[in-house]
């Protein structure tokens, strides 16, 4: 299946990006959560720890291409949210 044929999550959902794999997937619900499914991983954030955790994600991708610093578009000056709640 191509990425522009996967399926919509349903009404008042928001695709945010989509991966690799037809399952693989980054969306908002109506409630306002960010539901992230990447093959048998699926994991619900809050808006503001989505976005922590996206950086944390960046910032190990960096490392790993060997870039010293991340684009400016992903660095924080606010470091110290907590990533993850008991959703």
């Amino acid at each position: 299946m191509t990425q522009s044929a996967l399926p919509s999550p349903g009404a008042g959902w928001t695709l945010l990006a989509r991966g690799e794999q037809e399952n693989d997937a980054v969306n908002r619900c109506p409630a306002g959560h960010i539901h992230l499914d990447y093959g048998n991983f699926s994991v619900r954030f809050q808006s503001d720890e989505f976005l922590a955790f996206a950086r944390m994600v960046a910032e190990a991708a960096a490392h790993i291409q060997g870039l010293k610093r991340l684009p400016p578009a992903i660095r924080s000056s606010d470091q110290s949210q907590t990533l993850f709640s008991l959703n």
